[in-house]
């Protein structure tokens, strides 16, 4: 475990191992979200939203049956009604 200190202008230093960790580089964006009231938690912000969702929900598409064959089956009831 790192620790680091704030400073009077509520700024703090992310210790190397944790940068390292987390694939930080001078410049970046991280996003820092209250966990509860003594935690907090921070995440790399990644350029490019729509890499950072790519694969998002695929265990819901792998329940139906995967994508296509949902597609199919719903195109098929449109001819019922």
């Amino acid at each position: 475990m790192a620790t680091t200190t704030l400073s009077a202008k509520y700024q703090i230093v992310i210790p190397k191992a944790v940068r390292v960790k987390l694939g930080l580089r001078r410049g970046m964006k991280v996003r820092i979200y209250p966990v509860d009231e003594d935690r907090a938690m921070i995440v790399s912000e990644s350029s490019d939203i729509v890499s950072e969702l790519r694969g998002l929900g695929k265990e819901v598409w792998q329940k139906l049956g995967g994508a296509d064959k949902y597609i199919k089956r719903e195109r098929a009831s449109w001819g019922d009604r």
